[in-house]
């Protein structure tokens, strides 16, 4: 196994840390690096044994199956992570000039991803990597993304409180909490501050097409949020009214700011 990387699935609801403690009780005498960089060749070429033990995402391959409506969840959460070749890593870094009053200007985003032998689970519950693919997503491409997966995220818990699949209304709950406090107090607000000023615009011609995405998410956001509000005044239990309440007229603050 010397200088080769390895998938590996870890048992149900194992913790990294756990799965950290197993691999190293299996090689007692290895050092466990505390970092998701690549090693130097000073680590390669060394006498002693390291591991290094990071979470890795997996990347569906049956994207289809996963954005067609009419799909039941449970079959749509076993394609998220069965038969998967690729999985990926991100680091976040700043490049250039820091921002402190925003961060997301200078926020850009190293994503490795690692394609594997085989697909996982197989026969074996680890395999190994083939090859490696490292690209740099710009802060506004970061943010294009980040706001496509949390509307996604939205229209799942969405759909589940509407056809009860949800026994608790929780996980909406906190989503929208998390969704129009962070819009209130920055989020939406500073990828507006960041991207759709005149200087942004006149210094980068080339990002027309994504601004216009991002302005197109950042308003899709609104309406889901507007929808997914009105769904859960419907189920939100007696005790929990006052946030409801108190989500509402943050909304109607985050909307009048768009």
């Amino acid at each position: 196994v010397q200088n080769k990387e390895f998938v590996c699935r870890g048992h149900d609801y194992e913790r990294l840390e756990a799965f950290q403690q197993r691999m190293l009780n299996e090689f007692p005498h290895a050092i466990a690096m505390q970092h998701a960089n690549q090693p130097d060749e000073t680590i390669f070429q060394a006498e002693a044994q390291y591991l290094q033990i990071y979470a890795v995402t997996p990347i569906p391959e049956n994207q289809e199956v996963l954005q067609r409506d009419g799909i039941p969840d449970n079959i749509k959460s076993f394609y998220k992570v069965n038969h998967i070749w690729r999985f990926r890593y991100d680091r976040p870094f700043h490049k250039g000039t820091k921002d402190k009053e925003n961060e997301f200007k200078s926020l850009w985003v190293e994503r490795t991803t690692l394609i594997l032998v085989q697909s996982l689970p197989g026969i074996s519950r680890w395999f190994e990597v083939e090859k490696r693919e490292v690209v740099e997503m710009s802060p506004l491409e970061n943010a294009i993304e980040v706001l496509e997966n949390k509307n996604q995220q939205l229209r799942t818990l969405i759909s589940q409180c509407q056809t009860r699949q949800m026994q608790n209304v929780n996980p909406l709950t906190m989503c929208l909490n998390g969704v129009i406090d962070a819009a209130v107090n920055g989020g939406v607000a500073r990828y507006q501050e960041a991207f759709f000023v005149k200087e942004y615009i006149l210094n980068h011609p080339e990002d027309g097409e994504k601004i216009t995405r991002l302005r197109e998410l950042t308003l899709e956001q609104a309406q889901i949020l507007e929808f997914g509000l009105a769904v859960h005044e419907k189920v939100v239990p007696q005790d929990m009214r006052p946030l409801h309440k108190k989500l509402v007229d943050q909304f109607f603050v985050m909307k009048s700011s768009l």
